[in-house]
């Protein structure tokens, strides 16, 4: 498997002892879901995945849901 070009920088960031949330945004297709499931397996933490592509996002609600 290709490994992502920010997977090491990610990993740093989710290794710091104090734990802020991350969030990957970007253009589509460019290896956003890779990168973080990647990093995830690698850590064994859990993730939590939401697509800002889903139907029925008109608005930012589902942000504060």
């Amino acid at each position: 498997m290709i490994r992502r070009f920010l997977f090491e920088t990610l990993k740093h960031r989710l290794e710091e002892p104090r734990k802020f949330i991350q969030v990957l945004i970007g253009p589509r297709q460019v290896g956003k879901t890779t990168l973080i499931n990647q990093v995830a397996k690698k850590l064994n933490i859990p993730i939590h995945y939401a697509s800002a592509d889903a139907p029925g996002l008109e608005n930012k609600l589902w942000l504060e849901q």
